[in-house]
């Protein structure tokens, strides 16, 4: 039987379960395009429960439509469960558990997209990889690292991980905010940096479209460089060199913004609300996760 701390353990690890799985249930969709996109993050992410799309495909119209909205609807039951095993897997039987579901998930996550396959793999790798892939990948090295004993190098991966979370956010919302050139830049700009500097100079380089995708992994790994200096325990060298990074960052984004600024704003009316409405939104993460990251520090800063 569970004890109290136990089961506050369960319900909070459940309920980060859940948010990933929501997450990845929103960019699953939105890269599944209502059928006109690729399946295979859907597919992945809900296994086994995609197992519904595989049944509505046999049975045919219309079920096959309501095969895949059970399975978009299983993403955030599975990681709610997986994180709720996760967080007890102190126990034996709990961590045990947790790495039979995980396995299990897997096994049919390639078995279901060798039966179904996908039939627009190029959006997988236009968009795919750089949205979906990094928040899927960093939620199962979160899931493995969780059943290890917490060392420094332990904290450091979670925190590079909860980065690229993170960072995956920040990269989709600011893909939004750009509305395809007709809205603002700036948050793509303010959450890579410095890396912005890069895909600057490489549109001139390489192209618009190799440039393009490096800004949208840029945040990412931006974020998981300083989420794992940030997870570090104690004071000292560590502690100084991630505040310096922290600083960095909004400096070289602020230099990029103020360099730019002719282009930073050029939304059209007919869209414009939207387009606000998303940079809210991602000034609100982005403000949250700099709080977060401070009081992260100040916490060190006392140890």
């Amino acid at each position: 039987m569970m004890s109290g701390s136990e089961w506050w353990r369960a319900i909070v690890g459940a309920m980060v379960g859940l948010l990933y799985g929501s997450l990845l249930a929103f960019l699953s969709s939105f890269l599944f395009g209502r059928g006109y996109g690729t399946s295979i993050p859907l597919l992945v992410s809900s296994a086994p429960f995609s197992a519904f799309a595989l049944i509505g495909k046999l049975v045919g119209e219309p079920n096959v439509g309501y095969g895949y909205k059970a399975a978009l609807l299983g993403v955030p039951v599975l990681w709610a469960a997986l994180g709720s095993q996760v967080s007890l897997s102190e126990r034996r039987k709990s961590r045990r558990a947790t790495q039979y579901l995980a396995l299990m998930h897997y096994a049919s996550a390639v078995a279901l997209i060798a039966r179904i396959g996908d039939e627009h793999p190029e959006v997988l790798l236009r968009e795919g990889l750089a949205l979906w892939a990094p928040a899927y990948l960093s939620g199962q090295v979160i899931l493995w690292a969780c059943m290890r004993p917490h060392s420094e190098s332990t904290r450091a991966i979670i925190g590079a991980m909860i980065g690229v979370l993170y960072g995956s956010i920040l990269s989709l919302l600011s893909v939004f905010a750009a509305g395809g050139g007709h809205g603002t830049p700036v948050p793509l700009w303010l959450s890579s940096a410095p890396l912005n500097i890069i895909f600057w100079i490489a549109d001139d380089v390489v192209g618009s479209h190799v440039a393009n995708q490096v800004a949208l992994l840029s945040p990412a790994l931006v974020w998981a460089g300083l989420g794992s200096l940030v997870a570090l325990s104690g004071r000292g060298k560590s502690l100084r060199l991630a505040r310096i990074l922290v600083l960095l960052q909004y400096a070289s984004g602020l230099a990029l913004v103020a360099i730019m600024l002719p282009d930073a704003w050029n939304v059209g009316f007919p869209h414009g609300w939207d387009f606000v409405v998303m940079v809210v939104v991602w000034v609100a993460l982005y403000l949250l996760g700099q709080v977060a990251v401070w009081w992260r520090l100040s916490g060190r800063n006392k140890l």
